[in-house]
Parts: C-alpha cells; sequence; structure tokens
C-alpha cells in the first residue's frame, strides 16, 4: 500500500490554539506530510472560510456555525464543528479520516468514511456530570469509529471504562528535531518552568506559585517561569463559592486563593511571550518543568522538557505517571498539595544539578520521538484500519 490520503478534524488549530491537542494535530500533520502522505486539516476558520496550503499541508478552514440556540444550551465548537466538517467531508474522498472529537468521528462515519477518534482527554464521570448529553455524545464517537485512540495507559482505562471499549494506546510525540538537549548541568537559581494554559484551573498554576513560595521560604533561590498562554492572577483570591463541588473537594486551595500568600507568589512570577519557536531554549534555560495538573491524558510538556535534558516535576496523577515512571528524570507529588510539590521541585532540581541528568532525561524521552515511534503507530493503525 502506498501513500494515504488523510483528512485531520478538529475546530480548533494551531498556532491559533495552543493546547495539547492542536500540538498532536499540527505534529501529526507535519509527520505525515513529511513521510510522503496527504493530508489535509479540516478546522473551523477564525475569519472567513478559506482553503490555504501551509508547508504542504491543505487546510479547510469551515465556517463554524453557532446558532444562539446552541450556545444558550452550552454547546460550542467541540459539539458543532461536526455538521459543517460532515458537508466538507462527504465532498472528497479520504483514506482515513482522524478526528479529534466524537462528532468529527461520527462526520467521518455519516461521510462513508473510515474513522479514527483519538480522546484527548482523561474521561471522568464527574466531567461528564457537568453537562448533560455529553456522555452520550462521547459513547457514539466511540462507536462510530473503526478505531481508538486514547494517549495513555491511565486514559486508555478510563474509556474503557466509560463506553465497554479498549482503545488503542498511542501517546503524543515529541520533535526531536527541535527539541534538543542541552547536556550541563543546571546549576544556581532554581528557574521553574509552567509551559501550560495558566487559567485553567485544572494544570495547577495556583499549587506551582504556592509551592515556589514555600521554596523560597525555605531559603531557595527559586522563581517561577510562566510560558504559556492565560493570566494567573485568579490564583490569588481562587474562584470562590462558584465552584464546582467536584473541584471544591479535590483542589480546596483553588477554591480558596493563594490569601497571605498572593502577594510573595507574585512577586516570585514571571510571564514571558513565548511561540512555539522559543519553547526548546524556555526547556533547556529551565532548571525543571512542572506540571501539577489533575485529570492529565499524558503531559506533553514533560515529555518536551525531558527531551531538553531537564528534568521534571509533576503530579501523580493521570498519565503523568507514565511518564514519569522513573526517578532518574523528576519527582512527583500528590495532586493539590503545594508543600510536596515544593519537595518535588526541591528533588528534581538536586537531579538537574547532576551533570548526568541531562542526557538521562534525553534518552528516556526517545521513546515518543515522531520520527522514531509515534508517526510511524498511526501510519500503522490507518494501515490496518484501510485494510478491514
Amino acid at each position: 500500500m502506498g501513500s494515504l490520503r488523510v483528512a485531520l478534524v478538529h475546530p480548533f488549530s494551531w498556532p491559533e490554539v495552543r493546547r495539547g491537542g492542536e500540538r498532536l494535530l499540527h505534529d501529526l500533520a507535519w509527520y505525515l506530510q513529511s513521510a510522503g502522505h496527504h493530508v489535509e486539516v479540516v478546522t473551523a476558520a477564525t475569519g472567513e472560510p478559506v482553503t490555504e496550503e501551509v508547508d504542504g499541508v491543505v487546510f479547510r478552514r469551515l465556517r463554524l456555525p453557532r446558532p444562539a440556540v446552541l450556545e444558550r444550551r452550552g454547546l460550542g465548537p467541540i459539539d458543532t464543528f461536526g455538521a459543517p466538517a460532515l458537508l466538507a467531508l462527504a465532498r472528497r474522498r479520504y483514506d482515513v479520516v482522524h478526528s479529534l472529537t466524537p462528532t468529527g468521528a461520527i462526520a467521518g462515519r455519516l461521510s462513508g468514511h473510515r474513522p479514527v477518534y483519538t480522546v484527548l482527554g482523561h474521561p471522568a464521570a464527574e466531567d461528564f456530570a457537568l453537562r448533560r448529553g455529553s456522555l452520550a455524545l462521547f459513547r457514539a464517537g466511540v462507536r462510530a469509529a473503526a478505531a481508538t485512540v486514547a494517549l495513555s495507559r491511565s486514559a486508555a482505562s478510563r474509556v474503557e471504562q466509560h463506553t465497554g471499549h479498549a482503545p488503542e494506546v498511542i501517546p503524543p510525540g515529541v520533535r526531536l528535531d527541535r527539541f534538543t538537549p542541552d547536556l550541563a548541568a543546571r546549576r544556581g537559581p532554581v528557574r521553574v518552568l509552567f509551559a501550560s494554559d495558566a487559567s485553567e484551573i485544572r494544570k495547577g498554576v495556583h499549587v506551582a506559585m504556592a509551592a515556589v513560595v514555600r521554596l523560597r521560604r525555605r531559603g531557595v533561590d527559586a522563581r517561577l517561569v510562566l510560558a504559556g498562554p492565560g493570566d494567573p492572577r485568579w490564583a490569588l483570591t481562587g474562584v470562590g463559592a462558584g465552584a464546582s463541588p467536584v473541584l471544591a473537594r479535590v483542589d480546596p486551595l483553588a477554591v480558596a486563593g493563594l490569601g497571605a500568600d498572593g502577594e510573595a507568589a507574585l512577586e516570585a512570577t514571571e510571564q514571558v511571550e513565548a511561540d512555539s519557536s522559543a519553547m526548546p531554549e524556555l526547556y533547556r534555560s529551565a532548571t525543571v518543568t512542572v506540571l501539577p495538573s489533575w485529570q492529565e491524558a499524558f503531559g506533553l510538556v514533560l515529555a518536551e522538557s525531558l527531551a531538553c535534558g531537564t528534568p521534571v516535576a509533576c503530579a501523580d496523577d493521570g498519565g503523568m505517571l507514565e511518564v514519569v515512571d522513573t526517578p532518574e528524570v523528576g519527582r512527583t507529588a500528590p495532586f493539590g498539595d503545594p508543600d510536596a510539590l515544593a519537595d518535588a521541585i526541591a528533588g528534581a532540581a538536586e537531579l538537574a544539578a547532576d551533570p548526568a541528568t541531562p542526557a538521562r532525561c534525553a534518552a528516556h524521552a526517545r521513546r515518543w520521538g515522531w520520527a522514531e515511534s509515534v508517526g510511524p503507530a498511526y501510519v500503522d493503525l490507518y494501515r490496518r484500519v484501510v485494510r478491514r
């Protein structure tokens, strides 16, 4: 079997939206195109609809319908993009339609294609409980797909729990041609890099801020560097009484805020403007990369940091434990515990000072190389789907 015609379907695309799913779509398109396959990205337009070619990949940017009645019901692009995607997919023929949302998988099936559905998150019962009909839609997407993919074994177990279907596991990939290591030990002041969205409560920037305050009180010259999108200042006062019951139970700090530690946290935090091209050097210049997330399906920033030779500290939750599965490359802490996270960051900083650590981290990250393993795994899956 020769080259494949693949449509990648997602309402959001890189760099307009900078999250893990959009990075996965962007890098998968890059890999497929570089491997000689024909790739089209079917996504929503930020302005007028347009079809354009970017670095050999065709982008079909569609108008996203957002009728007022749908908005009043709390439906967003994840729910509504299936309709315009269906019309676009029905006009063309592909070997595989690969969607990152359930409605895209359904659109792929209804348009007469073989859909692959990658579940981006770490499906939890409490998440489905917040939105009526979301579990039924998720199950419908899995049923429509010829193959379903989860980003980690932990996420796969959640998918099977909610759908009865055991998905394949293909983790996100790392561009090892870009995320190259600095093999020098990291000594001196402790620069703690947070490269995720600071406005998304689940990512835990508030826990990272509180942990750095605790490190400084121990006499550690530590500073938190925010290189992702979002404003962290919500963490000073917290989200208050409007928090969901689930959040209040698992993360009291997010509800109450940093309180008296708020001013000290701001003094110890800096936010830098960083596009994707700047990230490798930011990882290399950090002492430790931190990701104190809850319900993380994988933790791509951890893998990218390791590829750059920088150890990590993260929550001992979800798929992150499959990234940091040895103490030689990082430390973990219970989610929502800033004292434990401070200990984890201190332990990772000790690792960073060891001259042998950068090479260990980089070797550990090779398992997620796009060209080395992740890209070929997706192509193998596509070919198996085509042969069915």
